[in-house]
């Protein structure tokens, strides 16, 4: 395996192409276009990538610790096909993505706790079975994005926009939101709402 700490990729182009077996510890990836590349059993630890593009990139195997993603694209990338998905014991939190584009992408099943998904646009993204414990998804755009016996207790969805998330069928404990966008929590309750009224007199 190849190692790469602490160096600085600027504006490297790998589109469509191939990366096995590579360790990168406190790098820092720049402009960099990653789309529909395979990277297979890499390591990305402490790593940074800004304004990249990893669009259907695939994760096959790849283990990211600490790794954070700001004013990206990663568009239709399935997560659980990467170590983290295998890892049943994560000391390290995985990935955050900030200001960034995961628009089709899955996180199905994974521990997600305290991840940070803040001011993304994440439409028709897969939580299902996801554990976002004390996940700050703030400012976020879950537009078509599934929400399907995902834990989200401690969660802070404090002016978050367009996501559907049914009480019944998820975990809500001291879930935070804010109005208007917490109403969408009542469309899935057999309930009926009726527009407030004044006493009559």
């Amino acid at each position: 395996m190849d190692f790469y700490t602490s160096q600085e990729f600027k504006k490297l182009t790998l589109k469509s192409d191939r990366v096995i077996q590579k360790d990168f510890m406190g790098c820092t990836f720049l402009k960099c276009n990653f789309s529909e590349t395979l990277f297979q059993e890499c390591r990305f630890h402490e790593c940074k990538f800004r304004e990249c593009d990893l669009s259907l990139a695939n994760l096959k195997d790849s283990t990211f610790n600490s790794t954070c993603f700001e004013d990206s694209q990663i568009i239709g990338v399935d997560w659980t096909q990467t170590a983290w998905a295998k890892n049943k014991f994560i000391v390290f939190k995985p990935v955050d993505f900030i200001d960034s584009v995961l628009n089709h992408s899955t996180f199905s099943g994974l521990k997600m706790k305290q991840i940070q998904i803040v001011r993304c646009i994440a439409h028709d993204v897969s939580f299902e079975e996801a554990d976002l414990t004390s996940a700050d998804c703030t400012f976020t755009d879950f537009n078509s994005s599934r929400f399907i016996h995902t834990n989200l207790t401690e969660a802070d969805f404090t002016g978050a926009t367009n996501y559907t998330i049914a009480p019944q069928f998820n975990i809500l404990r001291k879930t935070k939101f804010s109005l208007p966008e917490a109403m969408a929590l009542l469309y899935g309750l057999d309930i009926i709402l009726n527009e407030d009224r004044s006493p009559e007199v």
